[in-house]
């Protein structure tokens, strides 16, 4: 769709996680920002010592763009409070911004309820994408999904979880951070709690965490295997949406994970939180909605799931199916339509 695209985005001293991917493309010029944010005052601060230096940076490369390019910006994020305004007053070009949260979180941070305000009432002049859709929802505002795959990753995806056996022993499986807030605690207490343990050949963490050691310690107290895999590369963790049956995501804020459609190519059925727009797209006809977010309620969805293979693996091929409007090509068609 575009000739030359400038990601400008801040640029961590660090070594890039086996996650990450180089640019495919040389249409493609990074500009680097300053980072900023942390846990101390000090590091908090930052993000107005920076501001400065990084709108400089961003005014360097929109000062050369005219009405016909665009602009997109993603958000909630701190830099949103400064950069949101910055680019109302350039008002140079097209704008689409990307809101990335849970549209309808309860009670959100300040910054972030400042930003959905300013986007929800049209102040940015905007074409705002957001994960789902509300009754009343404005015009201007539009349901867009995350890609995860082109159609040829989905098809065979797709071929592996159609032949997905459901009988015996499942493997069960976790991606993301290794934090309270993605449930990873309330996970493990599940798992010490459940009375379907040796219906289950073993379960799965890919991901990281500053916490990491001490969920290992409460695993290893646990009677079933439990494996903690780190920080995978994009193969790497297809390997174990192909071994997996069930995705547990106990998460208590999403926008959308997008390794929920990533799982369910393969085949794997959601134990996952009934936050934001999750149940839109995968319904109870294709996963187990966590209404109460605790190990009590994992304990049961997951009991239940294990109880009837049946329905699991009628649930599995509905994901199979679900799956499908997560692809890039779906995405491009959606840009070019919608925006």
């Amino acid at each position: 769709i575009f000739d030359e695209i400038y990601h400008i985005a801040p640029l961590h001293l660090e070594e890039p996680p086996d996650s990450s991917i180089e640019y495919q493309s040389d249409k493609i010029k990074f500009i680097a920002l300053k980072s900023y944010g942390g846990e101390s005052i000090g590091q908090k601060l930052s993000i107005l010592s920076t501001a400065p230096y990084n709108l400089k940076k961003i005014n360097s490369v929109l000062k050369n763009f005219d009405r016909e390019d665009w602009v997109q910006f993603r958000a909630p994020t701190a830099m949103g409070l400064y950069v949101l305004p910055f680019l109302k007053i350039m008002n140079k070009s097209k704008l689409w911004v990307k809101y990335a949260g849970n549209w309808k979180m309860e009670d959100p941070p300040l910054s972030y309820r400042f930003q959905k305000w300013w986007l929800e009432n049209n102040y940015q002049g905007a074409k705002v994408t957001i994960n789902g859709y509300w009754e009343g929802q404005k015009d201007h505002i539009l349901d867009f999904q995350n890609p995860c795959f082109d159609k040829d990753e989905l098809d065979r995806a797709g071929k592996i979880g159609a032949v997905k056996n459901f009988d015996g022993k499942l493997t069960l499986c976790f991606a993301g951070s290794l934090t309270p807030n993605k449930g990873v605690d309330i996970l493990l207490d599940a798992l010490k709690m459940t009375e379907t343990k040796n219906e289950i050949e073993e379960m799965i963490f890919a991901g990281d965490g500053s916490e990491r050691k001490k969920y290992e310690k409460a695993a290893s107290e646990i009677n079933m295997k439990i494996s903690f895999q780190g920080l995978l590369s994009r193969s790497e963790l297809e390997k174990v949406y192909e071994k997996s049956h069930i995705i547990i995501l106990p998460s208590q804020s999403e926008g959308f994970p997008k390794v929920i459609a990533e799982a369910a190519a393969y085949g794997c059925v959601p134990v996952v939180s009934d936050v934001s727009s999750i149940s839109q797209y995968f319904d109870e006809t294709k996963s187990f909605l966590l209404k109460n977010i605790n190990a009590a309620e994992i304990k049961m969805k997951l009991d239940i799931a294990l109880s009837n293979r049946k329905k699991l693996k009628e649930m599995s091929l509905s994901c199979i199916k679900a799956a499908e409007i997560f692809t890039y090509e779906h995405y491009m068609d959606s840009l070019r339509s919608k925006i």
